[in-house]
């Protein structure tokens, strides 16, 4: 009786996870030659020299150039912890590093509004340019969230 209770509850904890989680597709902020994955039924609200904006039911993705030099890596914590409290970002992660092919840079999550968001700095490895990139996400999409930043690159 137990192990079949266990089965069933596996079952209908794997069926959630693959309903609530997105099909990601690469997609290209072509102005600035930066990939990443999103979703693949996105709608592409805003793509011009200013920023790049994304959506769908279950996330937006806002990819913005900083102006001036990129950010250094001593800037991010208190960039990030900024314009969070800037927001009322309640419920705050931790701030966490990430080394991508291309990029250095931080994000944190928590709680916009209704909604869940991730907030992140990326600044090119040669120092060139920074990106801010938001991504408001229903909760069930943390994961993707997650994924979505860990895939930014440049085209090559």
């Amino acid at each position: 009786m137990r192990k079949s209770l266990f089965t069933i509850a596996i079952t209908f904890l794997l069926s959630f996870v693959s309903v609530s989680a997105e099909t990601l597709k690469p997609t290209s902020w072509s102005s600035y030659g930066v990939s990443f994955l999103a979703p693949a039924d996105i709608i592409v609200d805003d793509d011009s020299e200013e920023g790049y904006t994304i959506s769908n039911s279950n996330i937006t993705i806002n990819v913005q150039l900083l102006n001036g030099e990129g950010l250094k890596k001593t800037e991010f914590k208190s960039s990030l912890q900024h314009i969070s409290d800037e927001d009322n970002v309640t419920v705050q992660s931790d701030i966490t590093e990430i080394d991508l092919t291309h990029f250095f840079g931080a994000y944190l999550t928590g709680n916009c509004e209704t909604d869940q968001c991730l907030y992140s700095y990326l600044t090119v490895k040669d120092n060139s340019c920074s990106f801010y990139i938001s991504i408001i996400y229903k909760p069930s999409n943390a994961y993707d969230a997650i994924k979505i930043i860990r895939s930014f690159k440049l085209d090559e």
